[in-house]
């Protein structure tokens, strides 16, 4: 479902302008080019990543969702797409309906202390005007979070930012265990990112916001402008 098509966490490409105002930027246009080349190949680009980031994110993230409260869903295990655009997909992590407001979140489990205490920092010097400033990825945090809103009729945003504190490595590496993750579930606690609890900085970290009309807006404009050079999917052919 995400391949070849506009996706929640790399959409950010797509609102980056050029020189002149309303002109496409050369991030956005790499952006279609590289859903362009998985459209012709019919396979996911490969691309680098950190395995035991990403192994530290998924096990966190499951723990997380014992500390939240039953308002909260998980709903990472499938991607969705937009209703009118087929090209338009995402995996938000949750989604949480309190009285008239409904907030799609994204949890960030980051695997270095210091990553931890950026994302805190940027939200604490400005909420997420703080992050979308100050923090390297807060533009990618921020349009990922107004494209999962527009694919689930959310209109708040929220990211829960989360470092466990030392007495709940013991949990996680059970989760780890359960989940085949030996690195996590043999690791000193050393090797793991932990809080003092007691100290400025609190496990779990939820930042909630509402997110502007015209951002949707300006979001779907551009998602609309580009479709207009992707190219039709290669068609994977059937096997018995």
């Amino acid at each position: 479902m995400r391949t070849g098509n506009f996706t929640s966490s790399e959409i950010v490409a797509l609102m980056k302008n050029g020189k002149k105002a309303g002109e496409l930027g050369a991030p956005a246009i790499e952006y279609v080019n590289e859903c362009n080349m998985e459209r012709r190949l019919g396979r996911p680009l490969e691309g680098e990543s950190n395995a035991r980031a990403t192994s530290w994110g998924t096990v966190g993230e499951k723990y997380v969702f014992s500390l939240l409260g039953l308002e909260y869903s998980a709903v990472s295990k499938d991607s969705i797409l937009h209703p009118e655009f087929d090209f338009w997909a995402g995996t938000p992590d949750s989604v949480c309906y309190e009285e008239a407001t409904r907030t799609v979140g994204d949890i960030k489990c980051p695997f270095t202390l210091k990553s931890f205490c950026q994302l805190v920092d940027a939200w604490e010097r400005g909420g997420i005007a703080g992050i979308r400033d100050y923090h390297k990825d807060g533009e990618k945090f921020y349009w990922q979070l107004v494209s999962n809103a527009i694919l689930t009729g959310c209109d708040h945003g929220e990211l829960i930012v989360f470092a466990p504190y030392k007495h709940e490595l013991d949990a996680i590496r059970e989760i780890a265990r359960h989940d085949d993750t030996g690195w996590i579930f043999y690791a000193d606690n050393e090797e793991l990112p932990w809080l003092h609890e007691g100290a400025h900085y609190k496990n779990l970290n939820k930042f909630r916001f509402p997110i502007p009309e015209a951002d949707k807006q300006a979001l779907r404009k551009r998602v609309e402008e580009c479709s207009k050079y992707l190219v039709q999917p290669f068609l994977i052919p059937q096997t018995l």
